[in-house]
């Protein structure tokens, strides 16, 4: 359900591929098999490990080469920024309730796989829901809008819980503290009527609609497998809100807004600090440089 790369998935198997084919190719060439297999097998762990160096190392270029600067000294463009996070109206993960800018959860179909185990294991998928309100960012001179839609969020904290044979999972930014944002900081003076309000509000109604698990996890309070008049209504008046409230704070706050870039730059939201990212970044880039040049190495002495 992710949008975005993965920088934990893409290291991972950055480092698992190239090594699993260094081994396999190790023992291939030690049993004298096909040369041809172990050295397409040390192809394809040089091109991995290439292609992970260089992801690391673009993030790496991107977020120091961004220009630094603070809100009110802001110019319209591709910068960065950090500060300390709100949101104008309380906003909260769906399944702990728990204060934040930003969340995306799952909730998943959960039994355990024998009756020796305790251990409960995913079925299936019933909701993914992520969050797209705009939450404020702070800092010593002003205050700015972020719009989250289209970024690469690293999450703070994660939440997972079982409950009734279902397995409930959260990433969250919390409020109040410090992000880190890359992206585009844009000037807008956007004004809503009513009626760009109430189309809002019946998009969101059929969006609703077309995922019944989705409406019965968070409106069958009864749980009798159907939504009626009243559960409906609750589930009207949570979308009337969150539309107003998601209109009423482009329109009332300040006219700075850093959003996803229309280009091909980099769009990221983070709980860490910028030093910790680029350590991150250039660490890992290290790596995978050494595991490219392993491969090669090992190319160049089977071939």
């Amino acid at each position: 359900m992710l949008k975005n790369f993965n920088t934990y998935l893409v290291n991972l198997l950055g480092v698992a591929v190239p090594l699993g084919m260094l081994y396999a190719a190790y023992l291939l060439h030690l049993n004298l098999a096909e040369k041809g297999t172990w050295i397409l097998l040390l192809g394809v762990a040089f091109f991995a490990s290439a292609l992970a160096a260089f992801f690391n190392y673009s993030r790496l270029l991107k977020i120091t080469e961004a220009p630094i600067s603070t809100i009110a000294a802001a110019a319209q463009g591709y910068i960065e920024l950090h500060g300390i996070s709100s949101t104008p109206s309380p906003l909260k993960t769906p399944y702990h309730g728990i204060p934040c800018v930003w969340y995306r959860a799952w909730a998943y179909a959960s039994r355990a796989d024998s009756a020796f185990s305790k251990q409960p294991i995913d079925r299936r998928l019933l909701e993914y829901v992520e969050s797209d309100h705009l939450f404020q960012l702070r800092d010593e001179t002003g205050v700015c809008m972020v719009d989250p839609k289209g970024a690469e969020i690293i999450f703070a904290e994660q939440r997972t819980f079982f409950k009734n044979e279902h397995r409930y999972v959260e990433e969250y930014l919390p409020a109040g503290r410090s992000i880190y944002v890359l992206g585009q900081l844009d000037t807008r003076h956007d004004h809503f009527d009513k009626n760009i309000i109430n189309q809002d509000i019946r998009a969101s109604l059929a969006d609703l609609k077309l995922s019944p698990q989705k409406l019965l996890n968070r409106y069958d309070h009864n749980r009798n497998g159907q939504i009626d008049m009243d559960e409906w209504e609750v589930a009207r008046q949570d979308v009337s809100k969150h539309i107003h409230a998601k209109h009423a704070t482009k329109a009332h706050t300040g006219s700075f807004t850093l959003a996803k870039p229309a280009d091909a730059h980099l769009f990221l939201i983070s709980a860490k600090s910028p030093q910790e990212l680029v350590a991150g970044y250039r660490h890992w880039a290290i790596v995978h440089l050494l595991m490219l040049i392993a491969s090669l190495l090992a190319l160049i002495k089977f071939y």
